[in-house]
């Protein structure tokens, strides 16, 4: 499933807004559903969720287009990206990308309004810490990535590696 590059990038880096207002979507991001409480009970995992009417990924016209490409490359309408995000780096948090081909049950499950396939999972924890990011696909030199281009619960500039950030 792996043909494309996923990586860690720094939410607070140095970026080009401008090139990513151009590819945000005409209308919101589509939630598909919602983690499961039974199974966050059962795990004993406490975490407050969001009400479906404020959790919010934003999904560029760019990922979803590179979403859907994968999943038709795969043959899998269910092929997703999986966004999560871990402690550690100097600055205490970082993004973690995989592709992944189902849905866990404390996954919130989002949706490009248009643009499908382009399935984005975040478990339940990591979206109180994603909430209102915006997910992008970007293609340089270098090589080609989804990353978090904003993301409002980030501050200060990270650190130098461009993978980690604070709160």
């Amino acid at each position: 499933l792996s043909t494309t590059r996923v990586c860690a990038y720094s939410a607070s880096a140095p970026r080009k807004t401008t090139t990513v207002t151009q590819h945000l979507p005409s209308s919101p991001t589509v939630l598909l559903s919602l983690p499961s409480t039974e199974y966050l009970e059962q795990e004993e995992i406490y975490v407050e969720l969001l009400p479906p009417e404020d959790a919010k990924v934003i999904i560029t016209d760019r990922a979803a287009e590179q979403l859907r490409k994968m999943s038709s490359r795969e043959q899998d309408p269910d092929a997703a990206l999986r966004v999560a995000v871990e402690s550690g780096g100097c600055h205490g948090y970082q993004y973690k990308m995989e592709l992944a081909k189902s849905r866990s049950l404390d996954d919130y499950h989002f949706s490009h309004p248009t643009i499908r396939p382009s399935n984005i999972l975040v478990d339940a924890v990591s979206l109180t810490l994603l909430n209102g990011a915006t997910i992008d696909f970007a293609t340089e030199l270098i090589g080609s990535s989804f990353r978090i281009s904003e993301n409002p619960h980030s501050k200060g500039s990270g650190c130098g590696c461009g993978v980690s950030w604070e709160l």
